[in-house]
């Protein structure tokens, strides 16, 4: 007994586009899975670690590339005096308003925080030069270069652009790590205090994967019968 294929050209040549298709959305969830399963286990590692408690410590832990997204952390800084906060149009609960950043400094460091939001309505408040102790999360930014493309491997889809000297914050901010922002927290100043912090992170990238390698699967199934019906396809 001898099997023998006689493939009809026209249906193998759509099948096979429509397998290639199929089968690179299920490898591309595939690397998706990969790529979020790593991310959440980076942000658990550091959520659930020790806090830091200095911009040094901050930038040691970066440079090491220790997970550091949503650490909490506390630090003794410079609050800068600025007419004008930076401001970040932002989604709120229940409206939009502005988030506002400032620099903050520490043994020459300096670093963006995030002081809360106000409402779109509300006046801007200015910073008053001030030195205390303020604690909160650590976020990581995109680098801040000119033009950079995030990615979803980086998963950094915010970052600070680079501000000419003649702005009224100067080269302290165009001078500052953007590396990464504190989401610093209004009244606290200890850091060991403060609840773990973890964001609720979809990942069904596995049912995707497998939604596409099952419809490569039944295509395959169809194409078989096809041929075997038309008697293409069998033994003899």
């Amino acid at each position: 007994m001898k099997f023998y294929f006689r493939p009809e050209p026209r249906l193998t040549v759509v099948v096979f586009i429509m397998l290639s298709i199929l089968v690179g959305l299920g490898i591309w969830q595939y690397q998706r899975l990969q790529w979020k399963t790593d991310l959440i286990d980076e942000i658990q590692a550091a959520a659930n670690s020790q806090p830091l408690t200095s911009l040094t410590d901050i930038q040691a832990a970066l440079d090491a590339e220790e997970p550091v997204d949503f650490r909490r952390f506390q630090a003794g800084v410079e609050i800068r005096n600025f007419k004008q906060p930076l401001r970040v149009y932002t989604l709120r609960e229940t409206d939009f308003g502005w988030r506002l950043f400032s620099p903050v400094a520490q043994d020459g460091i300096y670093a963006f925080g995030a002081f809360g939001t106000i409402s779109d309505k509300d006046p801007v408040p200015s910073f008053r030069l001030e030195s205390r102790l303020i604690a909160g999360y650590i976020r990581l930014a995109r680098d801040g270069a000119p033009r950079t493309r995030s990615t979803p491997e980086k998963n950094r889809w915010f970052g600070f652009n680079p501000m000419p000297e003649s702005h009224e914050w100067g080269n302290i901010a165009s001078g500052a790590d953007t590396r990464f922002y504190l989401d610093i927290l209004e009244g606290a100043d200890d850091a060991s205090e403060l609840p773990v912090k973890i964001p609720q992170i979809r990942n069904r990238h596995f049912e995707y994967m497998m939604t596409w390698f099952s419809f490569a699967f039944i295509l395959l199934i169809y194409y078989v019968l096809m041929h075997k019906k038309q008697g293409r396809i069998g033994w003899s």
